[in-house]
């Protein structure tokens, strides 16, 4: 029988096996709605605000996710698993320990990066521009709410609540910004800056909050409820740090781009190269949508010992994700320039060499699959996050040598041929480990 039609067979029913597919998918489908409704509020902000004002905004924003790296402090994940071990073992005062000591937690460590990121600001506010100013200073209040609200978020996540968990995150939120957003800057055109649409982030997430806390409260077990709660801050402290450090690999490789830029560029490359960088992550669309089928179906077939099933379902999977990729790519390739003209306005089809660079990269990284989820399912994830530091280190380099010279280009060969490097060496590593 085939492998996906049998985990689609599984998905049916009851059992514990049944309910991880059917949440698989569900994830993969609020994955897929969160990629949409983020296409749809870059459309919005980029042809209401401009390249300036967008560069501006987009800044701001990828400052916030490297700051976050600190802001969180790996504590989100690590209170995810803690949670979920607490739950399984029945152990009611220790889940209650955790998740008070991990709000504690990231609330002092962002509220602390917070303060200390606006004195920053405070002491160079007269060389900055007004807009750049009220953003960032924006910026670095909606720093510690969405910190809490991943944490609150990866509360459920452990207490197997993963759908509702994703919904607040990924969707509501986003969408309420979308929404709130769109009217605004139709009713009153004048409140098109970019520190309008931070303070709206600003609200959203302070919403989402409130919303979260009342629903984590409503899915705590009763019994943890009255327990006296227990601590573990020690073992808490050392075990952070490796979940700090896979998780700010990871925003480090997503935003040195848009860093490198804003450094050397103006604000108005930023928010080109953030439409094209986020036109060119359609391409890793149907990838992205497939990994919530076949990350089961890898683990499955590794666990029965069935390895040339699972090579055999990561090469088929492999090809029809470049089929169904392919015409895509050549919109972005032979299209592109009027394609960004046409969504996002004139001032962006500058971007057009970019936009083809950054989707002929994913396509070719898309020739290696899901290879990533197939190396986490198979207990590589060591391996994973090793070489996705030494990708993270090639990408500072590669940027700082490219952008100077070559722009926005630079920036997007930078990008693409540190993913095509990731993706090829955990592809070695998987032969290694396949054939070993």
């Amino acid at each position: 029988m085939n492998p996906l039609r049998r985990v689609w067979q599984q998905a049916q029913g009851d059992g514990l096996k049944a309910r991880l597919i059917r949440g698989a998918l569900g994830s993969g489908g609020i994955q897929a709605a969160n990629r949409i409704l983020a296409l749809g509020l870059g459309i919005v902000l980029a042809r209401m605000l401009g390249p300036e004002g967008y560069g501006v905004y987009a800044y701001a924003f990828a400052i916030m996710s490297l700051l976050m790296v600190v802001a969180e402090a790996g504590v989100p994940t690590l209170l995810m698993r803690e949670i979920a071990a607490s739950q399984g073992r029945a152990q009611w005062g220790l889940l209650r320990g955790a998740l008070r000591r991990g709000a504690q937690f990231v609330a002092l460590a962002a509220t602390t990066v917070s303060l200390f990121g606006l004195f920053v600001l405070w002491w160079f506010a007269d060389s900055l521009r007004p807009e750049v100013l009220y953003t960032t200073a924006l910026m670095l209040l909606v720093l510690p709410v969405s910190a809490l609200c991943k944490t609150v978020a990866h509360a459920l996540f452990g207490l197997h609540r993963v759908l509702v968990g994703q919904t607040l995150d990924l969707l509501i939120r986003p969408f309420l910004v979308l929404i709130i957003l769109a009217a605004l800057f139709l009713a009153w055109p004048e409140q098109r800056q970019p520190h309008v649409a931070m303070a709206v982030q600003l609200l959203s997430a302070m919403v989402v909050l409130l919303i979260g806390a009342l629903v984590l409260w409503r899915f705590l077990p009763h019994e943890s409820r009255t327990t006296a709660a227990e601590y573990q801050s020690r073992q808490w402290l050392k075990s952070a740090l490796p979940f700090t450090l896979i998780g700010g690999a990871g925003i480090i490789n997503s935003q040195t781009d848009i860093i490198m830029i804003g450094w050397f560029m103006t604000s108005e490359d930023v928010g080109i190269y953030r439409v094209v960088s986020q036109g060119a992550l359609l391409v890793s669309f149907v990838l992205h949508a497939a990994i919530a089928v076949l990350g089961p179906a890898f683990s499955a077939l590794y666990a029965k010992g069935d390895l040339k099933g699972l090579q055999k379902l990561y090469k088929r999977s492999t090809r029809i994700v470049m089929l169904l990729t392919l015409p895509l790519v050549c919109v972005f390739v032979f299209m592109g320039g009027d394609l960004l003209g046409l969504v996002f306005g004139p001032e962006y089809v500058g971007g057009a060499p970019a936009l083809a660079i950054l989707s002929i990269g994913f396509f070719a990284n898309i020739y290696f699959g899901a290879i990533g989820t197939l190396l986490q399912m198979i207990g590589e994830e060591k391996a994973t996050a090793y070489l996705l530091w030494i990708a993270s280190i090639l990408n500072i380099i590669m940027n700082l040598l490219l952008i100077p010279p070559f722009g926005l280009v630079g920036a997007s060969l930078a990008t693409a041929m540190t993913l095509f490097f990731y993706h090829t060496a955990l592809w070695v590593r998987y032969k290694m480990v396949i054939r070993g």
